[in-house]
């Protein structure tokens, strides 16, 4: 790779933080604001700030084990090796593995970076726990993310681990029908224990 190609690896590189960077703090502003309302609202508005203090407290924690989780792909097969391009930032997610450039050691961790992401994101929410409404949907934001994305990525890292074929375990594992279903399964079991704990 020429001087100007790392360079320009580097730029783009840099725009995926700035942009994710943004997007976090924007959201957790958004939370915070909405939060003091929900502290000072009262009668029908109060239910309407604790509604907005509540999916935002979630939307925050989700989106952003969801974006270090990204970079934790990143930084895990960067760490196993693995050449990445970078684009410029137009969509959600980092570019990461081509069977052809990588190999499943570098596959296996850039998969584990991601696990590693999310799972560090989603306990500073949790620890950041209080006994609010703004803090709990945090926390539930953190957990569900965790819930649903242990039950998709953690099966095909172990298949695989185990010497399953990589592009069709991680099609297979990763499908549409398969994130849907695991997803419903784990949040039903989150919902059940929220619910459960309320009661309790």
């Amino acid at each position: 790779m020429s001087n100007n190609e790392t360079d320009n690896q580097r730029y783009h590189l840099g725009q995926w933080l700035v942009r994710d960077v943004l997007i976090i703090a924007g959201l957790l502003a958004l939370w915070h604001y909405c939060n003091l309302w929900y502290v000072g609202a009262t009668g029908i508005v109060a239910g309407l700030a604790a509604l907005l203090t509540a999916v935002l407290g979630f939307i925050s924690a989700y989106v952003s084990c969801y974006i270090v989780h990204e970079w934790g792909h990143y930084a895990g097969a960067r760490l196993a090796g693995a050449v990445i391009p970078i684009g410029t930032p137009r969509g959600i997610a980092l570019g990461l593995f081509n069977p052809y450039d990588h190999s499943v050691r570098q596959f296996q961790s850039m998969s584990w970076g991601g696990v590693v992401g999310y799972t560090l994101t989603a306990i500073i929410c949790v620890s950041l726990y209080q006994p609010t409404l703004a803090y709990q949907a945090l926390a539930v934001g953190g957990i569900a993310f965790v819930m649903q994305s242990w039950s998709v990525d953690l099966p095909i890292i172990l298949r695989i681990q185990r010497g399953a074929p990589v592009l069709p375990t991680a099609s297979d594992g990763a499908s549409a029908a398969v994130i849907g279903r695991r997803t419903l399964q784990s949040w039903s079991v989150l919902t059940v224990g929220v619910v459960i704990w309320a009661l309790a």
